[in-house]
C-alpha cells in the first residue's frame, strides 16, 4: 500500500460517486489522510448513505470518521474490508454525531469481540437496529440485541 495521497480536494471524491444523498466510495484505495477531506467537508451534513467498502482506512480512519461533525444524518454506513479492528469499532460505538445510524456493516474486518460488544452498549447509537461482522453473522436490536448465523 502506498502513502500517497491520490485525492487531493473533497471534490475529487464525490466526483462521480455521488448519487442524491448516497455517496458510494467503495474499493478506492482511500486512507485516512484522505477520508479527512471528507470529515472536514460540510457536504457530508447532505449524506445518509455512506459506502466506503472495501478501502484503507483502519482504526484511525474510523474514529476521525466517528468523530466527523457532519455525519449526523448518515443512516447507513458500510465499513466491510476496511482493516477496522475493535479499537475503532470501540470508538464508532461512542460516536455522538451517528445519531440516526440505522445500519452498519463490518464484515472483512479483523474485529475480535471487545467492538461487539462496545457497539451492544453503545448509549450513543440508539438507532442503531443492525449490524453484519464477519461472514454470516448479523445482529439485530429486538428486545436486546441478538444475532443470527446466516447460512
Amino acid at each position: 500500500m502506498s502513502n500517497k495521497v491520490q485525492y487531493e480536494t473533497v471534490e475529487d471524491i464525490f466526483n462521480g460517486r455521488l448519487r442524491g444523498n448516497q455517496l458510494m466510495i467503495s474499493g478506492i484505495g482511500l486512507g485516512p489522510e484522505e477520508a479527512r477531506l471528507l470529515w472536514n467537508s460540510p457536504r457530508m451534513t447532505e449524506i445518509n448513505w455512506l459506502d466506503l467498502d472495501d478501502n484503507n482506512l483502519g482504526d484511525e480512519g474510523v474514529k476521525d470518521l466517528a468523530r466527523c461533525e457532519y455525519l449526523t444524518n448518515v443512516q447507513y454506513l458500510n465499513l466491510n474490508t476496511n482493516s477496522v479492528g475493535d479499537e475503532g469499532v470501540k470508538v464508532l460505538a461512542q460516536s455522538k454525531y451517528l445519531v440516526k445510524l440505522k445500519r452498519l456493516h463490518l464484515k472483512n474486518n479483523p474485529i475480535k469481540g471487545e467492538g461487539v460488544l462496545a457497539l451492544f452498549d453503545s448509549e450513543t447509537l440508539e438507532n442503531l437496529s443492525t449490524f453484519q461482522i464477519h461472514d454470516g453473522w448479523t445482529c439485530k436490536k429486538r428486545e436486546g440485541w441478538r444475532y443470527r448465523p446466516q447460512g
